[in-house]
């Protein structure tokens, strides 16, 4: 009843490498209005914290989320402790168990930050490109194993699933001012996804909730990865050894990045993160036919077309809108919470 007098304001903020995007629903009774800004980094502290706060002023009922953008969080295909170590050191991450079938984790550090750069207003919900992945693939998931891309600006994230099973996943920020093809600077393993933002089958995480996991036990050091092994002769020549000859077996395309610019970028990505997939042998991999790439970035057709034509596979684009994405997963999240 109380709720009744009162609108709800839901605030979902994006940081980026250069600029903060911030879009703002507020819902009146069976109506609602939203709006947008964006704002430079410097301007955190000032013009975005003003903005926030004139529009939750009016109402004790307003829910912040935040799209996790740290380089330093991901996503592993177990919930035990004693396996989660051949993937990752997580002696410095929080984690969480999502539906006992896989562990999201993210640097502490990253987390508190997040907090602190916000903390004008607070956080409620961090969300992170593996729970819009879910969510916009929610009815594909649960079949056979298919690979799901998520491009949003500077951010590709990757995950595999199986029967709604995660089996790999992968978050990469990508230059697209550089010319550096080589995406080394991450171990292929830890180059995971990560859903800070799900509380068991929940697509957002309350920042209350993560201080309980401070007593997590930290996870022993990485153990070495173990390199591998034959591949499937399913899998595609491009996806195999580099020095096959060019009658024997598709390679690689080499264009010059001033071709093609960030799809080839995102190709050459893309193409690494699955060869990890398939050569690491402590991940599970099924073999992947088909790709579907929510794109935000309405990027041009030649990402498709190298991924058709250089390794084989299916490829199905469906345009999003983030900023919507992560509204509707806000108002999601606190109707499961009432």
């Amino acid at each position: 009843m109380f709720e009744r007098l009162y609108a709800k304001v839901y605030v979902v903020i994006i940081v980026l490498k250069e600029k903060v995007d911030v879009s703002i629903m507020t819902v009146h009774g069976d109506g609602s209005t939203v709006s947008r800004a964006e704002f430079e980094l410097s301007q955190i502290a000032s013009e975005l914290q003003q903005y926030v706060h004139d529009a939750i002023a009016e109402t004790p009922f307003f829910y912040v989320g935040v799209l996790n953008s740290g380089i330093n969080q991901g996503a592993i295909p177990t919930c035990h402790r004693h396996n989660a170590q051949k993937y990752a050191d997580l002696s410095l991450a929080k984690t969480l168990c999502i539906r006992g079938s896989y562990m999201l984790y993210s640097s502490k550090y990253e987390l508190d930050a997040i907090e602190k750069m916000f903390q004008g207003f607070g956080v409620d919900f961090i969300f992170s490109p593996l729970t819009l992945l879910e969510r916009i693939y929610k009815d594909k998931i649960e079949t056979k194993a298919q690979l799901y891309v998520l491009i949003y600006e500077e951010y590709l994230a990757m995950a595999v699933f199986q029967h709604a099973t995660l089996l790999f996943a992968s978050f990469d920020h990508v230059d697209s001012g550089s010319s550096d093809t080589n995406f080394d600077d991450k171990e292929d393993d830890e180059a995971v996804v990560f859903d800070l933002d799900k509380e068991h089958e929940d697509d957002g995480i309350n920042i209350d909730d993560l201080d309980a996991l401070d007593n997590l036990p930290d996870l022993e050091d990485l153990d070495a990865i173990q390199e591998l092994e034959d591949f499937t002769d399913e899998i595609p020549d491009s996806l195999l050894a580099n020095d096959t000859p060019a009658d024997e077996g598709m390679q690689v395309i080499a264009p010059s990045l001033e071709d093609f610019g960030i799809s080839y970028q995102h190709f050459l990505l893309i193409q690494k993160r699955l060869e990890s997939y398939y050569k690491d042998a402590t991940y599970h991999s099924e073999f992947i036919e088909t790709v579907f790439i929510a794109d935000a970035n309405n990027s041009s057709d030649d990402l498709k077309r190298f991924l058709e034509e250089e390794l084989f596979l299916n490829v199905v684009v469906r345009h999003v809108n983030i900023p919507d994405e992560l509204l509707a997963l806000s108002m999601e999240e606190v109707q499961h919470a009432v």
